[in-house]
C-alpha cells in the first residue's frame, strides 16, 4: 500500500530513466569532464548511456536511441576507459564526500576483500573459484572506510586473494591513496600478504569472528565492503555477471557504478 512517505520517495522527478544526471549532478561533474570537446555528441548525453548500461546491463545494440547512435557512446565509453576517467572523477568525490561528513578526506583505515562472479559466454579470462563453486572473475577492490573504491584488480576466479594484494595496493598508491591499515579476513594472512604491505608500510589488520557466535554477525568497519559488493551487483545490473571480454572493462564497469554512486551520494 502507498504512503506519503513511499509517494514523496517514489513521485516522477522528471527523468527519463532513474540512471540519468539531475542537474545538480551534471554540474558537479560538467568541470571534471572540461578536458573533452565534441563536435556533435552531446557529452552529458554520453555519460548518460554510459550510466544507463552501467545499470541496466543491457547489449550496445538496445541503447535507446535518445543516447545517440551506440556506436558513437561505444568510442566515447572506451575513450573515457583509456583516459581512466573515472577514477579520477571519483579520487576527487570520494575526499570531497569524506570531507562533507566530517571525516579527514584521506583515508587512514582501508577495506580489502574480493567478490567471485559468474562469466557469461563472451570470450575472455576466467578460472574456477573452488571455495565458492564459481566458474568466471574475481573482483579484489579496496575501499575505504565508508565503502567507497580506492582501487580495483580483476583477475580470474582462480586466483588467491593474497596473490592480488600487491597489486591492488600498488594500483591504489599509484591513485595517491596513503592509507595507514587496511582491515582483511582471515584469507589475507601469511607471508604474501606481508610482503604486498610492506613497500606501502600499511599495517594489517585481520577481523576474525567470534568462535560463540551463533547466526551472521558483521564485523565492525568490514561490513561496509560488504554492503559494495552488495551495492554493486544488486543496483548494477552490468555487475551482476561478468559481461566483459577483458579484464579491463570488468575493472571499468566497477570503476563507472563506484563513481555514479559518489554523484548520487554527493548532491544527496
Amino acid at each position: 500500500m502507498w504512503t506519503a512517505e513511499a509517494r514523496d520517495r517514489y513521485k516522477d522527478d522528471g527523468r527519463r530513466y532513474p540512471s540519468d544526471l539531475t542537474d545538480s549532478e551534471w554540474a558537479t561533474l560538467a568541470p571534471m569532464m572540461g578536458v573533452y570537446r565534441t563536435l556533435t555528441a552531446d557529452l552529458r548525453e554520453i555519460v548518460n548511456a554510459c550510466l544507463y548500461l552501467e545499470k541496466a546491463g543491457c547489449p550496445w545494440r538496445f541503447l535507446p536511441r535518445e543516447f545517440g547512435p551506440w556506436q558513437t557512446v561505444r568510442s566515447w565509453h572506451d575513450r573515457f576507459r583509456a583516459d581512466g576517467v573515472w577514477a579520477d572523477i571519483a579520487a576527487v568525490l570520494t575526499r570531497a564526500e569524506r570531507a562533507r561528513r566530517g571525516r579527514d578526506p584521506e583515508p587512514a583505515t582501508a577495506i580489502m576483500d574480493s567478490q567471485s562472479v559468474a562469466s557469461g559466454p563472451q570470450a575472455g579470462e576466467r578460472g574456477v573459484d573452488g571455495n565458492k563453486k564459481v566458474k568466471g572473475i574475481k573482483r579484489h577492490v579496496l575501499t575505504c572506510s565508508l565503502g567507497f573504491v580506492l582501487a580495483t584488480s580483476v583477475t580470474a576466479a582462480n586466483v588467491h586473494d593474497t596473490a592480488a594484494a600487491a597489486e591492488l595496493l600498488d594500483r591504489a598508491a599509484a591513485e595517491g591513496w596513503t592509507p595507514r591499515r587496511v582491515k582483511v579476513d582471515g584469507i589475507y594472512s601469511g607471508a604474501r600478504m606481508a610482503q604486498a604491505a610492506a613497500p606501502h608500510g600499511i599495517e594489517v589488520q585481520v577481523s576474525t569472528r567470534e568462535r560463540d557466535v551463533k547466526g551472521f554477525k558483521p564485523l565492525p568497519v568490514r561490513w561496509r565492503i560488504e554492503g559494495t559488493f552488495g551495492t554493486l551487483t544488486n543496483r548494477y545490473h552490468r555487475l551482476t555477471r561478468n559481461l566483459e571480454q577483458s579484464t579491463t572493462a570488468a575493472e571499468d564497469a566497477v570503476s563507472i557504478a563506484n563513481c555514479h554512486r559518489l554523484i548520487r551520494a554527493y548532491n544527496s
